[in-house]
């Protein structure tokens, strides 16, 4: 019998067995029917009705075949009944040992993952350790054989946690339980900084690595960063990995906004190196196979980073491929699909919820770890209680449920002795007494999918552990802030992760300058980048409220000498903004500022004034006010090292050569204009023109250029342009005498 049988074949079978018999009776019919005419014919010499009675009653042969269509019949039946029940108990035992098998291969894959993150865990918390002190020892003082060989430690933990990682990633593959996550990230935050790990490891090989990222491509979007992380890195990895000379280009474009708000992603990682024969290609995607026998033995790898790669690229709804030639390089490339983040309820501002007083429960089997968090958590006014196991948890958050004395919070490790984490959370989301309270969860292993997953349950945040103490208090408020949401806004937002508090800090440490002059533009900007902020810059009133309107800002340094319309109307019309932007923080940033000017900032709500040349005490004393947070690596070079003016506190000995040239040809374009306002009488261009020379020499200790443009600026001011001409004279010749020096000071 076939051992494929299904349930409809066991129906036709039995069909067919029926139908055989109903022919068995119809052939036995008609035999006797012919059989009693011959008989008939034989004995009467003609076929009667007659003839048929007396061939009936004489002949005991035919009373033999009458009853043969009664044995077919019986026969027939009793053969499809018996075909019929032993392929039925053949269906039945074979859907069992499938069941069987199903419950034993569940069981199996299941202990398999969880025996995968069980031991991640354990393996990682060593090596994350051996990584520590590595980067420890590295900062001590070392010899330079004692630096190898810490180096190589180092580098021979990261790569074994990586196999760690694949390792783990493939078993949950196999066994069709890879998750994503759903959080609001910032992508081109996650694109950078997946590039900036690999930097070194391309620059140790002389290789340029480039990102480019397409001008409609959006910051902000919904899915998952890590293992979009994970994919740009493993591929940027290979393309180093194979290539020798060169570059490797990584580069983002937007492909289409789709239905449901989703935003379809073109991701491309070109590279000038090995290249890939055509019958290598079709291997590359399949499990420990890389180009040819001797790639492993030559580069090393596993194999697996590219198909978990594509395991996580058609997950996320996207496809994933190569374009290759021998000796020519490659392009892998893959799309993907993320959504477009919904709107935040405002409920989820950190500053909007006070945490003292809360009574909150820290449940973690590690005892430094929970004595650590106990003290931070007491630190912020907190009412604490703490316990080292899972099951002792529960019954005390149920013993307090109900009373005054209730816990608003529970923060737990996801390894709890006896009772996990997870399984503490689904306990007292399943129970109405405890429903309410705020649960975030922490662990020293996470593994990617179960943000997802915990969000589902009804936990509130997910933070690797540690939280870092400067994150700690945002991340509590902003855990504390769901409280106030409804169950589908809740699932809606998602889980509060590092990604939120990055978004968070990001809003609050992003500026927005206003300045139209280039020079001033270049040293701000890189005064603000070595300290850890980022800024967008508008070189108009009207580009300044457009941006205000379309984008959150920490700080607005505003000019108040802009070639459109002035900086008191631009504060005017960023204050009938509609919403929180209206009260966004502003600094005017001026040359000098009149009485009259600062009375006017006054009136606006203006109270900060920075005078150029900015001084770096000043500036900071400016940003420490207004309560900024860095999001920069402070350890981060600025794109220009400037060290115009020595009293500004930058470091350095002299101007820099590329801030000179932007000195020189915007200074050399402004006096152009100066002079044809003064020849038309227009007083408001030219006492904006000197009042931008006046500023931009400042950075140059150019005493007398900054004189003569401030007497110019005020002549204008006065509307006395019919005397001005020895003064601009004046200021041609201060002018072209600091451009020869600056010329010099530069070759």
């Amino acid at each position: 019998m076939n051992q494929s049988l299904r349930p409809e074949d066991l129906r036709l079978l039995r069909e067919r067995t029926s139908k055989y018999a109903v022919y068995g009776v119809y052939i036995a019919s008609v035999s006797v029917i012919i059989a009693t005419l011959l008989v008939s014919y034989v004995m009467q010499g003609t076929i009667s009705l007659e003839g048929i009675i007396i061939a009936q009653t004489s002949n005991i042969a035919l009373w033999t075949m009458d009853c043969m269509p009664f044995l077919f019949a019986m026969w027939g039946q009793y053969a499809s009944y018996r075909m019929a029940s032993d392929a039925d108990d053949y269906v039945k035992t074979k859907t069992q040992s499938l069941r069987d098998a199903l419950t034993r291969a569940d069981f199996t894959s299941k202990a398999k993952s969880d025996f995968f993150a069980k031991m991640s865990h354990e393996l990682r918390t060593p090596i994350n350790g051996i990584i520590g002190m590595s980067d420890l020892v590295l900062q001590t003082n070392l010899t330079g054989e004692q630096r190898r060989h810490v180096d190589i430690i180092k580098s021979s933990a990261s790569g074994l946690l990586s196999l760690i990682n694949d390792l783990l990633d493939f078993s949950k593959i196999e066994a069709g339980k890879l998750e994503l996550e759903e959080v609001e990230f910032n992508l081109r935050e996650c694109i950078e900084k997946s590039a900036t790990l690999l930097v070194q490891q391309a620059q140790v090989k002389g290789l340029t690595l480039t990102n480019l990222i397409q001008n409609d491509v959006p910051s902000r979007l919904t899915g998952d960063p890590g293992r979009l992380r994970q994919i740009i890195i493993n591929l940027l990895s290979n393309a180093i990995k194979f290539t020798h000379t060169g570059e490797v280009v990584l580069s983002v474009k937007k492909l289409q906004d789709e239905a449901d708000h989703r935003v379809r992603l073109h991701v491309e990682v070109a590279d000038t190196g090995v290249g890939i024969s055509a019958k290598a290609q079709a291997r590359l995607f399949q499990p420990y196979n890389q180009a040819d026998t001797s790639t492993s033995r030559r580069y090393g790898g596993t194999g697996l980073g590219l198909i978990i790669s594509k395991e996580l690229v058609e997950a996320m709804g996207g496809k994933i491929g190569v374009k290759s030639q021998e000796g020519k390089g490659s392009v892998f490339w893959f799309t993907t699909n993320f959504r477009n983040p919904v709107a935040v309820s405002a409920t989820r501002a950190p500053a909007q919820v006070d945490l003292r007083g809360l009574r909150v429960l820290v449940a973690d089997g590690n005892i430094p770890a929970r004595v650590s968090l106990v003290d931070q958590l007491k630190s912020l006014g907190m009412e604490v209680q703490s316990i080292g196991n899972g099951t002792a948890a529960l019954q005390m958050i149920r013993s307090a449920a109900g009373t005054n004395y209730h816990f608003d919070m529970v923060l737990m490790d996801m390894f709890l002795p006896s009772l996990s984490g997870e399984e503490l959370g689904r306990e007292l989301k399943s129970n109405a007494e405890t429903r309410d309270t705020v649960l975030l969860i922490l662990t020293s292993a996470g593994v990617r999918g179960d943000a997802q997953r915990l969000n589902q349950l009804g936990f509130a945040g997910y933070f690797g552990k540690p939280i870092p103490p400067e994150d700690l208090e945002n991340a509590l408020k902003a855990v504390m802030a769901t409280r106030s949401l409804d169950e589908q806004e809740r699932l809606r937002t998602g889980l509060v992760t590092k990604y939120t508090l990055s978004g968070m800090r990001r809003k609050l440490s992003r500026l927005l300058l206003v300045e139209d002059s280039h020079i001033n533009q270049e040293i701000i900007l890189n005064m603000l980048y070595r300290r850890g902020y980022s800024a967008d810059v508008a070189d108009t009133g009207g580009t300044a409220i457009e941006a205000v309107s379309h984008q959150d800002y920490g700080l607005i340094l505003m000019d108040l000498h802009l070639p459109d319309i002035s900086g008191f109307e631009v504060i005017q019309a960023i204050h009938a903004l509609a919403g929180a932007r209206a009260k966004t923080p502003m600094v005017v940033v001026t040359a000098g500022a009149s009485d009259e000017e600062r009375a006017r900032c006054r009136a606006l709500g203006v109270e900060e004034i920075l005078i150029k040349p900015v001084e770096s005490a000043a500036l900071d004393e400016i940003l420490k006010r207004c309560h900024l947070s860095s999001d920069l690596p402070a350890e981060q070079s600025p794109p220009i090292a400037i060290s115009a003016v020595p009293s500004s506190g930058e470091e350095g000995d002299g101007p820099d050569s590329k801030l000179i040239e932007i000195f020189i040809k915007e200074a050399t374009q402004r006096l152009d204009s100066l002079r044809e306002a003064m020849a038309v009488n227009d007083t408001q261009r030219a006492a904006r023109e000197a009042h931008t020379l006046k500023s931009s020499s400042a950075y140059f200790q150019a005493t007398a250029m900054h004189e003569a443009a401030a007497h110019l600026e005020k002549m204008a001011d006065d509307g006395q342009l019919d005397k001005a001409k020895p003064v601009l004279e004046k200021l041609e010749k201060t002018y072209a005498r600091l451009r020869t020096s600056l010329t010099k000071s530069r070759n």
